[in-house]
């Protein structure tokens, strides 16, 4: 596909551009350099970030503010009564053909939709066109310098037109990298399953190796195939004629143990075998109940602390007077009591000291909470609650527990010695029940055992070995299973690893070959560029190590100097200007589907000199028509030495250079070319009554006019003036009208009629006696919207004392001078 120029936007409602219903239309030269100026908070950044937003889809520094900041939603202006803003790029084809509109629509609700004239991918189109070195401002340009190597080099692959190799290089690295393909890919996890799965397979042979040996008689030979082991096993189960009818038809695996101990407990004393393993069960649970009795010494170290804490508790009278005691401790020790011997409710005088009295009584209280603290330790410590068992055990269906009762009055602080008492009267009970009981329960599991047949125990352990050799075949199928399976994940998984391995580093060496070619053919021409900005003894210099992103920048030249830290001795001007070459010079080289380049404001640093090498190099080094094949550069700015050198230029047909006006409020027009559309603008508001938003607009309008008549007709002024931008250089322009009108007329040359004449001072009065005169004071807001619309028809009847009919009904032209028409 072509490459594609910039030739018109139109911006609606989109940041500092509100515009409702006329959209702000800049048109741009593709075969001109192109500029367009405004004072600061006009809308100039704003077209910059819209022509970002349509290329990029977000705006940097608006997505860099903080969350609290809600960046996303100052991307609409906020003045413009509908909830979306448009950008419409028209792009002409380098190649020629027609051209094709592509509108971006930014809704509210952060939604973002593409349209296209002719119906083709818009979105294609801008990411073609979204290249490091279209969109430029100041703060790219610091960022090259102020980056790291490897940000550095990342961002100079795209200017190279390697962006899409590089970013396949990234996702290489990412891929390649040992830890990341291992996260993917879980390797770790997959060796640990197969390490276990190994284990489980170890474990389960030497489960089948022990069974075998208990059900076969002898040791399993390894090299044995396991249709014959099963056959074996099969065997050595059937010949036991007891359980023979369960092994008939069936294979090994499909055998049911359980089913052959029935047999046998059936045939053997079943019920006798039934009650021995009940009898064995309830001797287990006697037994631990039994044994979790605390010893005699620790049962009498509980009664005692329960006799402490009654004796403790006999001390004192209870909760009203805990109270009593604490409030009156804390009457006495306030400094409002003075007399500490003096009862605070009797008023009594003691000879003795209250305080100390009262503070024994509460003492007392104390006491109580230390015995019921120690308490509760010993319960806690030894485990008393333990006895829940034994309780449970020994006592008949109607009886009530005695070991939750206790715990509770423990809990509460109100264990006394007869409930102490009480407790362990209980527990010694419950132990001689639990002994009892274990005693028959032993007798009774001596007879069952000593009644049941001593073969019962051999078959019963020949059927369990059964059961675990099927268990040991099965689990040493499923572990053999896993584990190849896991083996053959990892092999897989370690020939990806590998293959990535040598598909990155031979991608990364080609694409750093690339990188080092197209570098060596940057390089001179940023340093001729340079060289032609800053006319300096100073020779930038790139470098980019071998095998790798990164990119170095430094000074291979500093006045006498060599190999020098570019970001330790430039000045930032300087740095810009290294900046500037670097994407200038790869842009020249390596531009692709974007044949256009934006500049916002990225000669803020430079002084009036450089900034004009600058604009020099960018007109006859770089861009077009300065440069056959050159790219369509824009460059916005504020500064009005360039917009000077910008009107300049504008005569030499090489430049074509527009200004715009305007506020985010109300709107933003061109002056340039479309003049009638500010000055329509004016009437409009100052017709609805609106002095504010029209009087505002009215000076710059005035400035144009005077500066159209000085241009037109030729008039000389002086060089300060030339240069000036305060808000007096509307009377200085027509001073210098007004000086040239008067030379003329003194020398009999003037061109001017005497209705003209007239006419011309007539107008400049009312400018300067009802508008300048405020303007210069700064007294501007007791204008009213009449008043105004009056200064305005004045302007205009000024300009129209320079123009004259060609030939009647034809349309009026400025004289070319002030002594001749043509």
């Amino acid at each position: 596909m072509s490459g594609w120029f910039l030739t018109k936007v139109a911006i609606e409602g989109f940041r500092g551009i509100n515009n409702q219903g006329d959209p702000l239309e800049l048109k741009f030269k593709a075969d001109k350099v192109n500029s367009v100026f405004a004072t600061n908070g006009i809308g100039k950044s704003s077209i910059f970030d819209a022509i970002t937003y349509a290329l990029t889809g977000a705006i940097p520094k608006l997505k860099g503010l903080p969350s609290a900041e809600v960046g996303e939603s100052y991307y609409l202006n906020r003045f413009h009564p509908a909830d979306y803003g448009t950008v419409a790029l028209t792009l002409t084809p380098e190649a020629g053909g027609g051209d094709m509109v592509v509108t971006i629509t930014r809704h509210g609700n952060g939604n973002r939709t593409v349209a296209t004239s002719d119906g083709s991918n818009g979105e294609a189109i801008l990411r073609e066109l979204n290249r490091e070195f279209v969109l430029l401002d100041a703060r790219t340009f610091q960022k090259f310098i102020e980056d790291k190597p490897l940000e550095r080099g990342r961002d100079f692959a795209g200017l190279l037109g390697l962006n899409s190799y590089s970013t396949l290089r990234k996702s290489l690295e990412a891929a390649a990298n040992t830890r990341a393909f291992n996260n993917f890919f879980d390797t770790t996890g997959t060796t640990a399953k197969s390490t276990h799965a190994e284990g489980d397979l170890a474990k389960a042979t030497a489960s089948v190796k022990e069974a075998y040996k208990v059900l076969i008689g002898h040791d399993l030979d390894p090299a044995m195939p396991e249709e014959d082991l099963t056959a074996k096993a099969h065997s050595a189960l059937a010949h036991i004629a007891l359980i023979k009818p369960e092994c008939e038809g069936r294979k090994f695996a499909d055998i049911s143990p359980d089913d052959c101990l029935k047999l046998v407990k059936e045939a053997e004393g079943g019920i006798d075998r039934e009650r021995l393993a009940q009898v064995i069960r309830a001797e287990a649970a006697f037994d631990a109940a039994v044994t979790q009795v605390p010893a005699a010494d620790h049962i009498e170290a509980l009664k005692s602390l329960a006799v402490a804490y009654d004796e403790a508790l006999e001390k004192t009278q209870g909760d009203d007077f805990l109270k009593l005691f604490q409030l009156t401790t804390r009457i006495l020790e306030s400094e409002q009591w003075a007399e500490k011997g003096q009862c605070p409710a009797c008023d009594k005088q003691s000879d003795h000291s209250l305080l100390d009295h009262v503070k024994a009584k509460a003492a007392q209280y104390d006491a109580v909470s230390q015995a019921s603290a120690a308490l509760k330790a010993e319960w806690t410590a030894l485990g008393w609650s333990n006895l829940n068992r034994l309780d449970e055990l020994t006592r008949s269906d109607e009886e009530t527990g005695f070991v939750q009762p206790a715990a509770a009055l423990i809990t509460a602080g109100s264990f006394t010695a007869a409930a102490a008492g009480t407790f362990i009267a209980k527990v010694s009970e419950a132990a001689e029940r639990g002994e009892a009981r274990l005693g028959e329960l032993r007798k009774e599991k001596d007879a069952l055992e000593a009644k049941l047949p001593r073969s019962l125990v051999e078959l019963t352990e020949k059927v369990e070995a059964a059961r675990r050799l099927q268990k040991g075949l099965k689990d040493a199928t499923v572990a053999r299973n896993e584990a190849a399976t896991l083996k053959a994940e990892i092999a897989r998984v370690g020939r990806v690893k590998t293959f990535l391995d040598a598909v990155n580093s031979g991608f990364a060496d080609a694409e750093s070959d690339a990188a080092t070619r197209r570098l060596a053919a940057v390089e001179p021409i940023c340093q001729d560029l340079f060289k032609n900005i800053m006319f300096a003894d100073v020779v930038p210099s790139i470098h980019k190590r071998a095998g790798s992103a990164d990119l170095s920048i430094s000074l291979s030249n500093f006045h006498t100097l060599s190999n020098v830290s570019a970001q330790a001795v430039l000045s930032e001007s300087y740095r810009n200007a290294f900046a500037i070459s670097v994407y200038l010079a790869a842009a020249s080289l390596y531009g692709g589907a974007p044949r256009f380049l934006i500049f916002d404001d990225v000669t803020s640093s430079f002084d009036g000199g450089h900034q004009y090498h600058l604009m020099q190099v960018i007109s006859s080094s770089f861009a077009r028509p300065g440069t056959a094949g050159g790219p369509q550069v824009i460059v916005l700015s504020h500064d009005t030495l360039l917009e000077k050198y910008f009107n300049t230029q504008v005569n030499n047909g090489i430049w074509w250079h527009q200004r715009i006006e305007g506020s985010p409020r109300t709107a933003v027009l061109p002056q340039s070319n479309a003049v009638n559309r500010v000055r329509d603008s004016i009437l409009s508001f100052l017709n609805a009554g609106n002095a504010i938003d029209g009087g505002s607009r009215i000076r710059e309008y005035l400035e144009f006019r005077l500066e159209e008549v000085i241009n037109r007709c030729r008039i000389p002024v002086p060089i300060d003036v030339a240069i000036s931008d305060d808000k007096r250089l509307c009377s200085a322009y027509l001073d210098a009208i007004k000086e040239a009108v008067k030379l003329h007329k003194a020398a009999g040359s003037l061109i001017l009629t005497a209705s003209q004449e007239a006419g011309l001072n007539t107008a400049m009065m009312t400018i300067v006696s009802n508008y300048l005169a405020h303007w210069n004071t700064g007294q501007t807001a007791s204008f009213t919207a009449n008043a105004l619309l009056g200064v305005m028809q004045a302007i205009d009847n000024f300009t129209e004392c320079f123009k004259f009919e060609p030939a009647p009904g034809a349309q009026r032209k400025y004289y070319r001078g002030l002594a001749s028409q043509n």
